[in-house]
């Protein structure tokens, strides 16, 4: 019987946030033997407010671009990483964040889901981001949360140890 990796996908935005949200995954993932899923949501145009500038604009090639320029950077963050490359799955989609972060993690049946922690909106939702805050309420496996800098730092967190049968 051929045993698989564990799956842990690594919602990425380009913060500094996120980066650390990538080395914790990457440091888990090393200790587990799992494999890692890099994502990266683009925004979709069509859904943004655009301004009267934004009339004329050629939403298909923007979202192309916008595409283009997200699997530069995780073709650039990947080998930070420190695993093989054949562990690293990348991963550029377009949609709403967290509903995109959820059913992609769903659609791969991910055992974890990481994501950095921005702090912003109302009250700073406790300090969650709404993102991560929506990904844990939605998720269909365990989420990892990776504070911002300016409230803990991920390189002093422990991560989970892996349970086995």
């Amino acid at each position: 019987m051929t045993e698989t990796r564990d799956i842990i996908v690594v919602a990425v935005d380009f913060s500094e946030t996120s980066e650390d949200a990538w080395a914790a995954a990457c440091r888990l993932a090393a200790r587990t033997d799992s494999e890692i899923h890099l994502l990266h949501v683009c925004p979709d145009p069509f859904r943004q407010a655009w301004t009267v500038e934004g009339v004329g604009l050629d939403f298909p090639a923007l979202a192309d671009e916008w595409r283009k320029q997200a699997s530069e950077r995780l073709e650039a963050i990947a080998p930070r990483a420190g695993l093989a490359n054949d562990r690293i799955t990348r991963v550029v989609i377009t949609g709403v964040p967290h509903t995109a972060i959820t059913d992609y993690a769903s659609g791969v049946q991910a055992d974890l889901i990481v994501v950095g922690t921005h702090g912003y909106g109302p009250i700073k939702h406790m300090l969650l981001g709404s993102v991560a805050e929506r990904v844990v309420r939605q998720a269909p496996c365990p989420v990892m949360t990776v504070p911002h800098r300016s409230v803990g730092s991920a390189a002093a967190m422990a991560p989970p140890v892996k349970a086995t049968a």
